[in-house]
């Protein structure tokens, strides 16, 4: 379709507007079909609007996603189990919340075993993987790195399921808390794409285990926002690292708490030996969502230009446009729901939580009730830093 052509094919055009959908940040609901009001009906002859959306992704409190970030948005679990534990109050339970702290639960989980035979032939990541569960239940997963041949210890990567019907929920879990329905079983089979069967065993006790953990958004703080980075070192990490003058000092801050000790930083110290478990808890809860979470989420903003390639406009961002995904997973989480209704632990939710104590409510930001302002300000900029991406515009 152009100005002056010579015809037009009206199910072309109709299909050219509905391919562009998902970068613009709508979906077919948003727009809707045609409707013929004279009629009352909908036109006849046009069809009604199907998503394309890769993997009919779900929104994360209205925003969707271009990529799968389904797992990284499972990190809010991780935040929620850690401030149930902390809300014991007691030192083993602090103890439970570090941790989950330290080694997650339910973010990136993955099987670490052991192959009865070597593999043949190298194997890349990503390579798809099937085995079964203890109960005989099909697990899905991939290789989590590339591996040569002759290799043995491989490590599997586990796909979550589109309603999370089956989980591996391992890592730093307490026992009472953990659910292996969609874990490998111990002992047993596999097929790897390309390779066939093999048998495997877990090669140790503790065989799952997660690759993402909330304590890893700060302990990996110096080569991803401050050395190793195409855009480093990141201006606002600079500022916190400037002050603190450490480069994981969200996580010395959140271990501090956690164990009732202090801080040796250059600014901003904070003694904890003389706090309760309620002061030490809400250090803690705190440190892990506004200090540790949040600085990551920029970092995924920061990540996202630094992927985009300038002024490519056709399959050539998509790596640009899933960091700028993960950075709207960790903001919101799992449990916030396709429109933001759900029950976060991020930062969505605090923010809504906070406009209601301080009155930044509401499009106006002047009301103690609906979602924050906040929250529909930095909406906007996360769908319009999208499209951007994908039109190659930083």
């Amino acid at each position: 379709m152009k100005v002056g052509a010579t015809s037009t094919s009206l199910p072309a055009v109709k299909s050219a507007f509905e391919a562009n959908y998902a970068c613009m940040g709508i979906t077919c609901a948003d727009v809707g079909n045609l409707y013929n009001a004279d009629a009352n009906t909908f036109f006849t002859g046009i069809s009604q609007c199907v998503d394309t959306s890769p993997l009919n992704l779900d929104r994360i409190a209205g925003y969707l996603p271009g990529t799968n970030v389904v797992d990284h948005s499972l990190i809010d679990l991780d935040q929620k189990a850690i401030e149930e534990q902390i809300k014991v109050g007691t030192a083993e339970s602090f103890n439970v919340a570090r941790k989950i702290y330290e080694e997650g639960g339910h973010s990136k989980s993955f099987a670490e075993i052991t192959l009865d035979t070597a593999l043949v032939n190298p194997v890349n990541k990503g390579t798809s993987v099937i085995g079964e569960s203890a109960d005989g239940a099909w697990v899905y997963g991939s290789v989590m790195a590339d591996y040569e041949s002759n290799t043995r210890d491989i490590k599997v990567q586990y796909t979550v399921d589109a309603d999370n019907s089956r989980v591996c929920y391992v890592g730093g879990l307490p026992s009472d808390k953990v659910d292996t329905s969609g874990c490998l079983m111990e002992v047993g089979s596999i097929t790897i794409s390309g390779q066939g069967a093999f048998n495997y065993q877990a090669n140790n006790q503790g065989y799952n285990k997660n690759a993402r953990a909330i304590q890893g958004f700060s302990t990996a703080a110096q080569s991803k926002m401050y050395e190793d980075c195409p855009g480093c070192p990141y201006k606002d990490f600079k500022q916190y690292y400037d002050y603190y003058g450490e480069f994981d000092y969200a996580n010395k801050w959140i271990l501090a708490a956690a164990q009732g000790s202090s801080t040796s930083f250059k600014n901003g110290n904070a003694d904890f030996t003389s706090y309760d478990f309620i002061g030490r808890g809400e250090a803690f809860k705190k440190g892990t969502a506004y200090m540790s979470v949040w600085m990551y989420v920029i970092r995924e903003l920061e990540d996202a230009i630094d992927d985009c390639n300038v002024e490519c406009t056709f399959d050539c961002n998509e790596d640009a446009v899933h960091a700028w995904d993960e950075a709207v997973a960790f903001y919101a989480g799992s449990e916030e729901g396709s429109d933001g209704s759900g029950d976060g632990a991020l930062l969505y939710s605090l923010a809504d939580k906070r406009c209601a104590n301080f009155g930044t409510c509401g499009a106006g930001g002047d009301s103690v009730e609906g979602v924050a302002k906040t929250n529909l300000d930095i909406y906007a900029q996360f769908a319009a830093g999208q499209m951007n991406l994908n039109l190659g515009k930083q």
